[in-house]
């Protein structure tokens, strides 16, 4: 597999590890990763360190759970810091706010982008990326988008055409592949 992407821009989406349920008092949004969920992560930033999958920018969920996964995988990183956003709206709202983001990304000097996020948005962003060819996507998610679970595509375009559903999917990977 390719570590450089060869089109105009590469995606990766990551599903936040696994997480505890919510203790009494304690809200969805501050849900902190449980074990399993920092051997997860742990497992993913391996990997991507391993293959040298390294995004330009990254889009980050508010949620404690998922900035605990981000933090996880930066302990990974080799090169250099990437540029880094939190975001409400990668909680709150649908799967259209992660193609927004991607959609918004016009800067010919961001090769690469990382989502970490939330199911079904994860889930229901990666089919729409790849919609126009879904066939291995589809194959690969089997049973679901795994928590941790890595998915890269290729667009060929940025801005609007990176996500016009004609993106190529290039894999999905979950911490047991690690």
């Amino acid at each position: 597999m390719s570590t450089t992407p060869t089109a105009a821009l590469r995606v990766f989406l990551v599903r936040h590890a696994h997480a505890g349920w919510a203790a009494p008092g304690i809200r969805d949004f501050d849900r902190p990763l449980d074990d399993r969920g920092h051997e997860e992560a742990a497992r993913l930033a391996t990997t991507m360190a391993v293959n040298g999958f390294e995004p330009d920018l990254v889009f980050c969920s508010n949620a404690r759970r998922c900035v605990e996964t981000l933090a996880v995988l930066r302990t990974g990183k080799r090169g250099g810091v990437p540029r880094i956003k939190h975001s409400d709206a990668l909680y709150a709202a649908g799967h259209e706010a992660y193609l927004d983001l991607i959609g918004s990304i016009a800067d010919e000097t961001i090769r690469s982008v990382m989502i970490v996020g939330h199911n079904p948005m994860i889930e229901d962003t990666g089919e729409a990326l790849v919609h126009a060819n879904p066939a291995a996507y589809l194959q690969a998610i089997g049973d679901g988008f795994p928590t941790a679970g890595l998915l890269i595509a290729d667009c060929a375009a940025r801005g609007t055409g990176a996500i016009d559903g004609s993106a190529r999917f290039i894999a999905l990977m979950s911490p047991v592949d690690a």
